[in-house]
């Protein structure tokens, strides 16, 4: 194993300090970020890894191997402690469907089954609990590959599950061809569970402050996004669809809503069209929010611009299988495109719209620092994995 420093910069137009620390005030909240690699974490392994989770105070980096979803433990010098065999139907495997894998405590890890629930795990390898999957049925699956959607917590010592589940509530009963955006007063898909008491809480998904709400407009299913700094209990809610981010303290009982961020970006429509009920799913190229992540005392949020939908019209008249076409790879290249958008202090004070190194975005912690990944599609082949270590300017 080796851990590899690396030193790199980006020229931009405003300098900002630590990811969550300003040390100069930003000129508005579209100025570019500047970013540097400060260190790499290096891993001897061949598969493309990907990180689930980071903890300094702990030592650990949670990864997970892309391909078998195996779940590795791994120091801060990029040493594999341990890589547990899980994914079997044994006394301490938690099946074949393992979705993502973060770290609770000093003693315990949580592993998720996509189909099951969430799993307890000692850093032996011992299962230790099961918390099952509150589903009201199965509508609707989704798998990421850089991120998880479950967020492990400590709070006055009792252990905490704060994530989302898109199945949490019955879609055939809350529809929103018959209720419009009445939908958005009955679906909920963010919930709280208590792990030592098995406790499962759904908490609100919609925030009456959510433009699209205000107004009585559907602007389609928007289930957000959630995280939680683990220090500070702020708890952040991103709806896909909009420009809004809402930062709530947590320290209690029930979330609190402390500030509502208005985001901006100039590759986001400034209002969310009208869902079309009638239309096909693939005629839509709104750019929804796709990621969410603490960094440092702030949130990055990010989305993926998408092909515009007369490209993808030409292309499917070209074939049904024109996802393998190489004019839709060159599509993909040309248009889609990740941007992120800082939030510190309870608004928007910068976009980041390039790395300075090859990768897409992987983690971002607590300390401030940000994960790029160059696993997936390496700009030079490798037979380790490698993760930069950046923080903001």
């Amino acid at each position: 194993m080796k851990l590899n420093t690396f030193i790199y910069s980006l020229a931009v137009l405003a300098s900002l300090g630590a990811c969550g620390k300003t040390e100069k005030k930003a000129a508005g909240p579209t100025v570019k970020v500047e970013l540097e690699v400060v260190d790499s974490l290096v891993v001897d392994e061949l598969e493309p890894l990907v990180m689930d989770d980071h903890r300094s105070d702990l030592g650990y980096f949670m990864l997970r191997n892309r391909k078998g979803r195996q779940p590795l433990l791994v120091d801060e010098q990029g040493t594999v402690i341990r890589e547990f065999d899980i994914l079997n139907e044994g006394p301490d495997g938690i099946g074949t469907f393992g979705a993502g894998y973060r770290l609770l405590n000093d003693t315990s890890w949580i592993a998720q089954n996509l189909m099951q629930g969430y799993y307890v795990f000692d850093y032996q390898g011992n299962r230790k609990q099961h918390l099952p999957a509150q589903w009201a049925g199965m509508f609707s699956i989704s798998i990421y590959t850089n991120r998880t959607t479950f967020n492990p917590y400590m709070k006055d010592g009792k252990a905490y599950i704060l994530g989302e589940e898109q199945n949490a509530f019955d879609h055939k009963a809350i529809s929103a061809k018959e209720l419009g955006s009445g939908f958005y007063d009955q679906a909920k898909t963010i919930f709280n569970y208590d792990i030592t008491r098995g406790d499962f809480k759904l908490l609100t998904t919609f925030p009456d402050a959510w433009v699209p709400k205000s107004e009585g407009r559907y602007v389609g299913p928007s289930f957000p996004l959630v995280t939680i700094n683990r220090k500070s209990m702020k708890m952040a809610l991103l709806p896909t669809v909009g420009n809004q981010l809402f930062i709530y303290d947590y320290s209690g009982n029930e979330p609190v809503l402390e500030d509502t961020v208005s985001l901006t970006h100039r590759f986001r429509p400034e209002a969310a069209p009208d869902a079309d009920l009638d239309a096909a799913k693939w005629l839509d190229d709104y750019p929804l929010f796709t990621d969410l992540r603490v960094c440092g005392d702030g949130f990055l949020v990010g989305f993926y611009t998408r092909v515009p939908a007369e490209i993808v019209k030409e292309l499917r008249a070209k074939s049904e299988e024109y996802y393998k076409l190489p004019e839709t790879k060159e599509a993909n290249e040309k248009y889609a495109k990740p941007y992120y958008m800082l939030v510190q202090g309870g608004k928007q004070v910068g976009v980041i719209d390039k790395l300075p190194v090859h990768g897409v975005i992987d983690f971002a912690d607590e300390d401030g620092f940000i994960y790029v990944n160059d696993n997936q599609d390496p700009e030079v082949e490798r037979d380790y994995n490698v993760f930069y270590k950046l923080k903001v300017k």
